[in-house]
Parts: structure tokens; C-alpha cells; sequence
């Protein structure tokens, strides 16, 4: 695969700026924060047809070296939004961003090598092609922030507002009320919008004015980032690992592989002191790490961060929404942060459509938290289980290898207590097919089915079509023999799909169009139709009862399984479960009130 600078090819002639110099006075919602989930959050509303106005106080999207594990669930995602086609020829190639590696310096060659792919790219797209029509990568924050900023900035009323940060918030009785101040001119406006979705950070100022308590767990602080550049191709470029430890007890840290598109090389260490290191010491560091004191090393920059570890107790105050690190925020390890913050994204997204343009309830803009909080639980505790056990089998292998380790070696004793420790963590760090597949909602959005529910699992992923799950892939042909996966069928709308489904459920759906004016597309994968399955496995999932409906949301999560045995039931069947979803059980009373009255 030929690399070039995807960011700047996305630049390139392409129409990503959105030049809204002009702050609008009003708007449906304002998304504070042009991250990741920020622009994903702009994307999902412009596509939904709401004026969306995003406010970011960074110039452009980011060039730092970070976020770069696209999990398979979002890649879902981007491959839905057109975003995964502008990424084909970004990020590292799958042989050379492999699992992790432990080194007691790099010279002397890896102690313990735990790849999390064995065999060859085609291998791994295999091995992900049963679960998805998508796969796992390595990309670098700069490329797919710059591809979503791309899609989002093609919907007509979407203003992307760079150089812009919001300095007050006023929450109404009918909306919310901000002050935005231009980071260049310092000049401000003042905008109101029907709400407002915080997608600021870690650091999130609006956390901070309107938020009400949080959790917290242990901080990562002191962290050294260093991008240099060296010839390190024929050792660790040669080893091909994503992250490689240093064991050596004054070198401690780790390197990530060089970047595909700037030839830089990636190395952090802790730094407990409170003023940046001077360079000769990082300098020192890295060729001590490496174990090559001669070699030429040009340091581009070095930096400090921080990670801290919490989750807010409320992700909703009134209007205004939490999202992404504003909502839950821990250390990188195991990719979770722009991943999580992007199903957030995706979760609350077309909730908001939807209330905004009246067509449903509170209690939809309610199941928000309580869906997402519940897999936030689970994200900032795995993070901080990888983060504290990595540091801690680092530091039992060390215990009493000094003198070994000047020297660059380790006991045999050292080296299998290093493999048995290992071992158990990679599925638990990178590979959690469970994580990135298998959440599960439970809300007042989702209509049980009486089905046991599956224990959301890290690692192992099961596919089922409770209600609560992501809809599964399964593989479907056109006429053409033009494979289409179930995953393509979920763009932002209501679906009802099932096998050789009656007519009556696709009268159902467009009886409840009218009465919802709400579009709920009907999909019936038939021997000869439009679709059929490619595979037994269409059949095994979604039809596993002849003549079920399987009604998906629009986030492409399984909201209901219906069955009806006339046309009556099918459209009784079909509005209950959507007044159930969209918070209106309101108005079957008024209709039952109305009729007693009558």
C-alpha cells in the first residue's frame, strides 16, 4: 500500500473549510468542541436536515500524533458516511502497526513479542470479515478528523466555526444562549440554538459551567510525547510493532512505529518534574531506550500531557448534552477515547433530530444517558485496568534484573514471567472484538422481546439480534451479484427488515409514515427481490422466526422484534413499538381518552 499525506490530500482541491465567518444568530443546536465527536455530532445533524452550528477553538483540525485506533464499530460507521472511502490510503499498513513488543533496549531486539495479528494483511481482513464488512485500523487523528470535517462541511446548514471558543453559557426555559469569542479578533457574538451538545474535551468549559458532580479515578500525569527522526527501519521499523515497551529501569517508556506519511517516530516517558525536560535530556533518553548512543536523532518537538480518569454523573442538564471526553474521560490504552466519543455521537444524534423537529418525547432525549453511560462504565474501567496493569508488569519484571538490564538482557526467569503476564492482556487491550461489537442498550428506546439479553463481554463478541444490540452484518446481493452488507441499510432512518416479509408490513410502514410523518424504510430479503442473502447467515440472525420483523433505529441498534398475523396487527404492532422508542405513549392516551369521550 503507497502512503501519501492523507491529510493534505483531502485539502487538496476539496471543499473541508467551511468559511462561516459570520456567527448566526440562532440555530437548532451548537456543538462546542471540532474534535472527532464534535464533527461527527455536526455530520449526523446536518445529514438529519437541523442548522447546526459547531464552535472550535483550535484553528484547524488536529496535527498531534494521537487517536489512532479506528475501531471496527466506527469504521462501520465511516464506511456509512462516506468517510472510510477518504481514509483507503491513510494509516500504517497492518504489518507494521503489529500488536506490542517488549524490549529491554531496542538494539538488543524484542524480549517478548505479542502480535496482535498473525499472518498477513489478507489474513486479518478474513479473519474480521464474518463480524464486519470493515476492519480494525491504525489511522492518525489528523486524517480521519480532516475526512469527517470533509462530509460534515457538504450539508447546507452546517457552520464549522474554527478560531472560535465559547466563553458563556445561559441555559432558558426554551433554549440555550452563548457568547462565542474569535480567538484571533477577541471580538464575541451572541447565538441561541433549541440545544447544545458538549463535545469540548476533557477540559470541557461547559463541564465546567453547568455540570454537576463526577467520579474519579487515577491520574497518568507527567507524560513526555517526543517526535523525532531517525533510521530506526531495520530495528524497529524491521520489528513492525504499534507500541514498543522499554524495560530498561532509566529508559522506561515506549516508542510507537513511525508514521506512515511524515517518517516520524513516536517516544513517551515519565517526567515527574514540573518545567519540560531540556533536549540533551531527551535526547539521552531516546538513544538510551534505543540502546545506539551514537546515533544521529533529530528531535522535531516534545511535549507534556496528562491523562486523568472520570466519568460525569449527569450527562444532561436540561438543554445541553455531555459527549465524548467532556462525558467520560481516562487514559488511551486500549483505543477507547475518539471511538466511544463517536458512538456517543451517534447514539444522541438523530434523539436530537427528532425532538427537535417535534416528533418525539423527552424520555427519547432521556435513554441518551442511560444508554451510553452504562458502556461508559465499562470504557474508563478497562482503560484504567490496560493503563495500571501494563505499569504494573513492567515493574514486577523489573524487580531484581538491574544488573542484567545494564546490560540489556533479562533472566530466563524475567522473560517467562513476562510472556505468562503478557499473554492474557492483548485481546484485552486491542483485539476486544466484545468491546467494539457487542454493547448493549437497555431503555425505555428499546422493546424487549422476552429474549435473555447477552452479559456484555470485553473480549468475545456474540451476534444476536435482541432487542438492545447492533443490528449484526450479514452479507446481501443486489441482482447484479453486488455484495451490499446490512450494516449499509442503517443511514439515519427507521428500518423494518426481515426474510420474505408479507405485504402487510411494508403497508404497515407506510401507514405509519403518515401518522408518525416519521420515514421507516421496509426491507424484505427474498430469493429473487431486490436483496437476497448472500449466505445462510442472514437467514440464521434475522429470521430465525419465519415471518419476523426486526426494527432497527436509526444508530443501527435493534430496537424491537414484531409479528402480527394480519394487516391490522402489523400496523398496531408497528406504531406501539415506535411510540414506545420515540417517547409517545401520550398519544395513544389522548386517542383512548378521545374515544371515551366520543
Amino acid at each position: 500500500m503507497t502512503h501519501r499525506n492523507a491529510h493534505q490530500r483531502l485539502a487538496e482541491g476539496e471543499v473541508i473549510v467551511s468559511q462561516h465567518t459570520q456567527v448566526p444568530s440562532e440555530a437548532d443546536v451548537i456543538v462546542c468542541g471540532g474534535g472527532p465527536t464534535g464533527l461527527s455530532m455536526a455530520y449526523l445533524l446536518g445529514r438529519a436536515g437541523l442548522r447546526v452550528a459547531m464552535f472550535e477553538r483550535r484553528a484547524t483540525t488536529t496535527a498531534l500524533p494521537k487517536g489512532q485506533y479506528v475501531h471496527a464499530s466506527t469504521a462501520e460507521f465511516f464506511r456509512q458516511w462516506g468517510v472510510w472511502d477518504l481514509l483507503e490510503h491513510a494509516g500504517w499498513e497492518t504489518e507494521k502497526s503489529n500488536g506490542q513488543g517488549f524490549y529491554v533496549n531496542v538494539v538488543n531486539g524484542p524480549v517478548v513479542a505479542a502480535p496482535a495479528i498473525k499472518g498477513s494483511h489478507q489474513d486479518y481482513e478474513r479473519k474480521w470479515e464474518p463480524l464486519s464488512p470493515v476492519y480494525p485500523r491504525k489511522i492518525p487523528a489528523a486524517d480521519y478528523e480532516a475526512a469527517i470535517r470533509r462530509q460534515a462541511s457538504r450539508w447546507p446548514h452546517v457552520g464549522l466555526h474554527f478560531n472560535s471558543r465559547v466563553v458563556e453559557v445561559d441555559q432558558q426555559a426554551d433554549g440555550v444562549r452563548v457568547s462565542v469569542q474569535d480567538s484571533e479578533s477577541l471580538a464575541r457574538s451572541d447565538m441561541s440554538a433549541k440545544y447544545l451538545v458538549a463535545c469540548d474535551g476533557s477540559h470541557s468549559f461547559v463541564r465546567s459551567q453547568v455540570g454537576r458532580g463526577q467520579d474519579h479515578g487515577p491520574t497518568f500525569g507527567n507524560q513526555i510525547l517526543v517526535e523525532f527522526r531517525a533510521a530506526l527501519e531495520d530495528t524497529l521499523g524491521r520489528d513492525g510493532f504499534f507500541h514498543s515497551f522499554i524495560l530498561h529501569p532509566l529508559y522506561a517508556g515506549w516508542f510507537g512505529s513511525q508514521h506512515p506519511e511524515n517518517g516520524l517516530w513516536r517516544y513517551s516517558f515519565r517526567h515527574d518534574e514540573e518545567e519540560l525536560p531540556g533536549a540533551d535530556l531527551v535526547l539521552e533518553r531516546i538513544r538510551g531506550a534505543l540502546g545506539m548512543p551514537e546515533l544521529p536523532v533529530d528531535i522535531i518537538q516534545f511535549y507534556r500531557f496528562d491523562y486523568t480518569t472520570g466519568i460525569l454523573r449527569n450527562w444532561r442538564e436540561g438543554r445541553i448534552f455531555f459527549a465524548g471526553d467532556s462525558a467520560h474521560w481516562h487514559s488511551p490504552w486500549g483505543g477507547y477515547g475518539m471511538n466511544s466519543g463517536i458512538q456517543d455521537a451517534n447514539n444522541l444524534a438523530w434523539k436530537l433530530a427528532l425532538a427537535v423537529k417535534g416528533l418525539a418525547g423527552d424520555g427519547l432525549l432521556d435513554s441518551y444517558e442511560v444508554e451510553r453511560r452504562s458502556k461508559a462504565l465499562i470504557t474508563v474501567k478497562s482503560a484504567t485496568y490496560n493503563s495500571l496493569h501494563y505499569q504494573a508488569i513492567a515493574e514486577a519484571v523489573r524487580l531484581g534484573e538491574g544488573a542484567l538490564m545494564v546490560q540489556g538482557k533479562i533472566s530466563p526467569e524475567g522473560k517467562t514471567f513476562l510472556e505468562q503476564r503478557v499473554a492474557p492482556h492483548i485481546d484485552n487491550s486491542v483485539l476486544h472484538t466484545g468491546y467494539q461489537f457487542g454493547t448493549v442498550y437497555r431503555s425505555k428506546a428499546i422493546r424487549p422481546s422476552g429474549e435473555i439479553v447477552p452479559t456484555p463481554q470485553l473480549c468475545e463478541y456474540q451476534e444476536t439480534t435482541v432487542p438492545g444490540v447492533r443490528a449484526p452484518h450479514a452479507w446481501l446481493l443486489k441482482p447484479d451479484d453486488q455484495k451490499v452488507s446490512t450494516i449499509d441499510l442503517w443511514d439515519g432512518q427507521f428500518t423494518l427488515i426481515g426474510a420474505e416479509l408479507a405485504a402487510k408490513w411494508e403497508q404497515a410502514c407506510l401507514s405509519v409514515q403518515q401518522e408518525f410523518e416519521l420515514e421507516v424504510r421496509c426491507v424484505s430479503v427474498t430469493g429473487q427481490g431486490e436483496l437476497r442473502a448472500a449466505d445462510e447467515k442472514f437467514a440464521a440472525l434475522y429470521a430465525r422466526v419465519p415471518g419476523e420483523a426486526v426494527l432497527v433505529r436509526p444508530d443501527g441498534f435493534i430496537a424491537a422484534k414484531l409479528r402480527a398475523s394480519s394487516d391490522e396487527d402489523a400496523h398496531k404492532e408497528l406504531a406501539y413499538s415506535l411510540r414506545l422508542i420515540l417517547g409517545r405513549e401520550s398519544d395513544r392516551l389522548a386517542q383512548v381518552l378521545e374515544s371515551v369521550s366520543a
